[in-house]
């Protein structure tokens, strides 16, 4: 830190160019020195999240075709929020459509609409859209006027974000912007990249929705607007703290819907496109500053910080100041393969609070940290200053006026003059405030009369100071001169953005035309070789486009094959449900088959026993009648003539009874056995019918089948005739296109061949990177074999050893007879202590960290992605030296200033 005598022209020249221009100074701290790793933790917590967010960044890179990038719902306050790349060769634009798909007349307010500048510097443009998000607030009063209004008829669609129409996205470039609405009904959003010159409106209608790529970052959410306050104030007196903000710990990723895809969960990973109020209350005596720390990897964007003064003269006062990370200071982005990169963000005094502004800046990386570190612990020359609020017409030591809040010296600490400067506060019964205002005002009195007697001394100093005023005055004054030119530049440039691209594009057709004649008169042996080359790239580019051609035809038939498989599992899966249903009515047919046969032995068991007991019954018969008989020839005896009439109108009177008898005997059972066969034939008739049924609703589902199947198989045809159609109506565009590229293929001919070198070395290098990769992960793999090795070694040896005293023991209490109790003990004192040297556990080789990040590196640049289910996996490759256990403290300090690295989303 400066010396506030020596070197004061030049920090008020550094200051007032930072004042000028809005950048942080470019004042790094050493945040090992001042113990970084034992700073405490402030978590944030979640006061409020509201309004819809519809997220646009999936899939990332567009092409080889453009269509419908992310679509959702809004009802209320919402935003959209887009981040694309253009993949493509012809320009591209981005167009938003609303569609109304109610019965009711809609009217949507547009209340702020942002764009960033497209290019292939994909920190440049987000940290553009950063810049402009906090230049440009939302009003969120509910008296706020919107940039304008649209009425949409039931069922209709209207485009928003009119001027997306006329910025091109060339090939290679990203662009991003956000778009905040208010809507009186639910809305339908569709974010679209379409070529230049097409009506968004009419696309809208038959555009394809394109597949969600592996970053999974779009869909609808809520929650575009977070509030988040730290509950424990900062005390200035327990040394540095920090907030920590984006690590899905304390501020959680934000969930949604994805309606393209059936509303299938996604999730912001970063929270891009959401705004953040961070609120911070402090306390203490001692003034603090402020520092920005990238967690995660590069960052690079904006931040507006106001200070709500609590204390001294300056109480319910705001001062408001807006840092720019990136860009003008001289960098791309901060905290690139470190994670102790810092950035002062202002000095501050105890009891004010911070209030934080910012969205996360596109491209950039997550988690980041705002430190809050007491003065006396960052500054390194071991001066203690108090913050106090000076009058304005208070002058310092060299005769310059104060302004407002300023940093007093009390002097050093334990040198000769540590007694000078200070205030003894021992028997003072004032508040820490008070006497820190006492302290302030006694301060101020000393440098003024100081300054009045140093004034006369310093007569002859005062030409040389009054130069280094004038210099530093001309240099400030240079400096705003500059801040006024690059922002009238900026703002030249941005008004002459569209005439720039038109004429852009003049030009590149005139200087195609100017080529096209250069080329014409050029040697003939230069035009055969020219040729040759054409022919050659020609020939690669159709291998290119036959090799696309054949993914696609490929990718078509297995989408064919899976919908056939799909219904052949389904008319399995239906023909099983028959087969299971018929086999239930066998098993129902053959059940009332076996009750009927059942009832039939039951019924002829019935039989049986009536035919028994009609038998018993005649023998009973024919006995009483040989009994009468004997009775008869005894009676006939006594007389006969009386017996014989008698025997004989008897005998008539038994054949008459014994007839009659025989007659209702032989007429109930023909009744029965009439009964019997009726029933079985109605149980014949019942079965057949039953039968006719099922074997009726078999053929009537077979017959569905059949014309579902005839139907898929139909739809099917139609499918394939429609895809060759578009695939014919794609060659024939290809035909009309490679028709007019051939008239500048003359001139693109050598870049051609110099592209191709590149990509080739870009690729052998990405193949070089992509084997080294593999290699490390390799030898990490042996290396956790080899601990595990290691560790199944150490059972082993540990188990032995362990078998040996036990032999050893058995063999002591064999050896002795009468064993006491304490020869029994198997523990003996000079038993040796079995350890595992040198055991590092694999939970701890694997430990992750998690991170959230958008992409910061072109699609040929990035690393290898990591799987969706592995997204926190560690991949610091293994050392190939032996392991050796690490000190807590050695491996917490290892841990924080190594992170583990992961990779950019996308």
């Amino acid at each position: 830190m400066f010396s506030y005598k020596s070197r004061y022209c030049v920090a008020a020249a550094m200051a007032a160019m930072a004042a000028l221009t809005g950048h942080v100074e470019a004042r790094d701290i050493d945040l090992q020195s001042i113990g970084y790793f034992q700073f405490s933790p402030l978590p944030p917590t979640l006061v409020a999240q509201t309004d819809t967010l519809l997220l646009s960044d999936s899939p990332e890179y567009v092409g080889p075709v453009g269509g419908t990038l992310s679509a959702g719902t809004i009802n209320g306050n919402g935003r959209i929020y887009f981040y694309h790349v253009n993949e493509m060769d012809q320009p591209h634009k981005i167009a938003i459509v609303l569609e109304n798909q109610t019965a009711y007349p809609n009217t949507v307010h547009v209340m702020r609409q942002l764009k960033s500048v497209a290019t292939p510097d994909y920190f440049a443009a987000g940290r553009d859209l950063s810049r402009k998000d906090l230049e440009q607030p939302l009003n969120e009063s509910p008296n706020a006027r919107p940039l304008y209004s649209l009425s949409i008829p039931p069922q209709g669609r209207k485009l928003i974000f009119s001027d997306l129409e006329q910025t091109p996205v060339y090939q290679d470039a990203l662009f991003t912007g956000i778009v905040d609405i208010k809507t009186e009904a639910p809305v339908f959003a569709r974010v679209m990249m379409l070529p230049m010159g097409i009506d968004a409106v009419d696309a809208s209608h038959w555009a394809k929705n394109l597949p969600i790529d592996e970053i999974q970052l779009r869909g609808t959410y809520t929650g575009s607007k977070r509030n988040m306050e730290v509950t424990t104030p900062f005390d200035t007196a327990l040394g540095g703290a920090f907030v920590e903000i984006g690590n899905d710990r304390e501020d959680m990723f934000i969930n949604g819907v994805d309606e393209i895809q059936n509303k299938a969960f996604v999730r912001d990973r970063g929270n891009y496109g959401v705004s953040y109020t961070l609120k911070i209350p402090t306390k203490g005596n001692e003034p603090f500053r402020l520092y920005f720390n990238p967690l995660g990897g590069p960052y690079s964007g904006s931040f507006t910080v106001k200070a709500l003064h609590q204390q001294g003269a300056r109480r319910g006062q705001t001062d408001t100041r807006t840092y720019h990370i990136g860009g003008a200071d001289g960098i791309s982005a901060l905290g690139d393969g470190t994670i102790l990169d810092s950035r002062i963000m202002g000095n501050y005094n105890a009891g004010d609070l911070l209030t934080l502004n910012f969205m996360p800046a596109g491209a950039s990386n997550l988690p980041i940290r705002f430190l809050l570190i007491p003065e006396s612990l960052a500054n390194p020359q071991k001066h203690q200053t108090i913050a106090v609020n000076v009058p304005k017409d208070v002058k310092d030591s060299l005769g310059h006026p104060t302004q407002g809040t300023t940093q007093i010296p009390v002097g050093p600490i334990g040198g000769k003059d540590s007694n000078k400067g200070t205030v003894d506060t021992t028997k003072s019964t004032l508040t820490p405030s008070k006497q820190a205002e006492n302290i302030a005002h006694e301060e101020t009195k000393k440098l003024s009369d100081k300054a009045a007697a140093e004034a006369k001394k310093e007569a002859q100093l005062k030409k040389s100071k009054e130069a280094e005023e004038t210099l530093a005055r001309k240099k400030a004054e240079e400096a705003k001169l500059a801040a006024e030119k690059a922002e009238m530049a900026r703002k030249a440039a941005e008004a002459k953005h569209a005439e720039i691209e038109r004429k852009m594009a003049e030009k590149a057709e005139a200087d195609r035309k100017a080529a096209e004649l250069k080329a014409a008169q050029e040697a003939q042996a230069a035009k055969e070789k020219a040729a040759l080359e054409a022919k050659k790239a020609e020939e690669m580019r159709q291998a290119e486009e036959a090799k696309r051609i054949e993914a696609a035809r490929k990718a078509e038939l297995e989408r064919q094959a899976e919908e056939a498989r799909k219904a052949e599992e389904v008319r399995k899966a239906e023909l099983a449900r028959i087969e299971a249903a018929r086999k239930a009515e066998a098993e129902r047919v053959e059940a009332a088959r076996k009750a009927e046969a059942a009832r039939i032995a039951a019924e002829e068991r019935r039989l049986e026993e009536e035919r028994r007991i009609e038998a018993a019954r005649v023998e009973a018969a024919r006995k009483a009648e040989e009994a009468r008989k004997a009775a008869e020839a005894k009676a006939r005896f006594e007389a006969q003539r009386a017996a014989e009439k008698a025997a004989l109108e008897a005998k008539r009177a038994e054949e008459e009874r014994l007839a009659a008898e025989a007659k209702a005997r032989l007429e109930a059972q023909r009744k029965a056995e009439q009964e019997a066969l009726e029933a079985r034939r109605s149980e014949e008739a019942r079965k057949a019918a039953e039968a006719k049924r099922a074997e009726e609703a078999r053929k009537a589902e077979e017959a569905r089948i059949e014309a579902a199947r005839k139907a898929e198989q139909a739809r099917l045809a139609e499918e394939a005739r429609k895809a060759e159609q578009e695939r014919l109506a794609a060659e024939r565009a290809e035909a009309e296109r490679q028709a007019v590229e051939a008239r500048r293929i003359a001139e693109e001919r050598y870049q051609a061949h110099l592209e191709a070198e590149r990509k080739a070395e870009a690729a052998r290098q990405q193949a070089l990177a992509q084997a080294e990769i593999e290699r490390k992960a390799k030898e990490r793999a042996e290396a956790i074999q080899r601990v595990k090795e290691q560790q199944e070694n150490a059972r082993r040896r540990a188990e032995l050893a362990r078998q040996q005293i036990e032999a050893e023991r058995k063999a002591a209490q064999a050896a002795k007879t009468g064993p006491s109790f304490n020869e029994l003990d198997d523990i003996h004192e000079d038993t040796p202590n079995v350890t595992i040297p040198n055991a590092v556990s694999i939970d701890e080789l694997t430990k992750p960290r998690p991170t959230a990040s958008q992409n910061t590196r072109r699609r040929d640049q990035r690393q290898p992605q990591v799987p969706q289910d592995q997204q926190y996996v560690q991949v610091n490759p293994m050392p190939t030296a032996p392991v050796a256990p690490l000190a807590p403290q050695n491996e917490q300090q290892n841990e924080e200033q190594n992170p583990p690295r992961i990779y950019p989303l996308g």
